[in-house]
């Protein structure tokens, strides 16, 4: 494998942990908000808009993800 093939897998690979550790983020903030509102309490205002404003950020990351997946796979054919 050449050294500029290594490196798109590299990239591929460094890709997919970003996924994942986004994947965890989210679950970790659902589970999260899930026992608060089973204890009864009303998240504070300023977290909720921290949540909002990561959410967004994770969303836009993983459209720009799905791009590149979409356009490696059309290179392929």
């Amino acid at each position: 494998m050449e050294h500029e093939e290594k490196l798109e897998v590299l990239q591929l690979i460094e890709a997919h942990e970003r996924t994942l550790a986004i994947c965890r983020a989210c679950a970790q903030t659902a589970l999260d908000l899930a026992w608060e509102v089973k204890r009864g309490v009303a998240p504070d205002p300023e977290a909720l808009r921290q949540t909002i404003d990561e959410s967004e950020r994770v969303l836009a990351e993983l459209g720009r993800i799905e791009i590149a997946i979409a356009e490696m796979k059309a290179a392929l054919w």
